[in-house]
């Protein structure tokens, strides 16, 4: 099949891409330049490459990074982009896996947006019969998550990839909150596996990508440190807005055989270990 992928570029988007190609699939990008909110521009894209099915990954990202001036940007890419790639694909006839994320409930601008697009995509499935499904996907991690993501959100910390830079280089493990936050971390190549086979179906249901085990962040970040070999400190800093205390990110009901997080841990602590390396970085 030719399947669509907005927001492909990103961490996830890489992914995606080589568990298509490994199931025999071709993936046709749409990002950069591409707007998800341009109906005409998906359905031309849909309609000249032939696009077969669509997952669509485009999304804004943050939780405290979202509110004041992000608010506006992440329903209008979260909840009209989303919206607009089901009329496309409505149109093409042809199925949605639309992502959505663990963080669903949690008061702030980006788990509310992208909840609201999860809703919409099982009502229009539900109620109109298009062929739209839901994979919810906790905490990612693996090989080539920026710890920083670009486009000038650097306060948007990706906790795997953080934790881990600076255990690398010996600084303190920033952790927001007192720590105790539990959450759900699943290899980005289990998430990419279960949004592959979701193109098929069933559709109108949630499908959680995740490994239903609870980690303390602190625990996790006590995790990176030892792995690491290293001998960074824990350093407590203010919770953020929009990240309750003692909030609980877990997969309910894993429908993926996803590994327990620390299976894949040290291969990718030595990703980041060589990339730090070849960039002149003492690890």
């Amino acid at each position: 099949m030719n399947v669509l992928v907005t927001g492909s570029a990103g961490f996830i988007g890489a992914y995606v891409r080589d568990a298509l190609h490994r199931d025999g699939h071709t993936m046709i990008p749409f990002d950069g330049d591409q707007d998800v909110r341009d109906l005409i521009g998906v359905a031309r894209a849909i309609r000249d490459d032939n696009v077969e099915a669509v997952i669509n990954l485009a999304g804004v990202l943050g939780t405290s990074e979202t509110f004041g001036d992000g608010e506006r940007r992440a329903a209008d890419v979260n909840i009209v982009g989303a919206v607009t790639i089901f009329d496309a694909a409505a149109l093409a006839g042809i199925p949605v896996v639309q992502i959505g994320t663990g963080h669903k409930g949690q008061p702030n601008p980006y788990a509310i947006t992208k909840g609201a697009a999860e809703d919409l995509a099982l009502a229009r499935a539900q109620w109109k019969g298009e062929r739209i499904t839901v994979v919810r996907a906790y905490h990612a991690y693996g090989a080539g998550q920026k710890a920083f993501p670009p486009h000038g959100h650097s306060r948007v910390r990706k906790i795997i990839p953080s934790f881990i830079c600076r255990a690398l280089t010996g600084m303190p493990v920033e952790l927001n909150g007192d720590g105790t936050q539990l959450i759900d971390l699943v290899h980005v190549a289990d998430v990419a596996d279960v949004l592959v086979a979701a193109i098929g179906g069933p559709y109108g249901i949630v499908t959680e990508a995740g490994t239903g085990k609870a980690t303390s962040v602190y625990a996790a970040a006590t995790k990176v440190i030892e792995r690491c070999g290293s001998r960074s400190q824990i350093e407590l800093l203010p919770g953020r807005d929009g990240e309750p205390e003692g909030a609980t990110v877990v997969a309910a009901d894993p429908a993926c055989a996803a590994h327990p997080w620390p299976w894949r841990l040290t291969e990718t602590i030595e990703a980041y270990r060589g990339h730090l390396t070849g960039q002149g970085i003492a690890a």
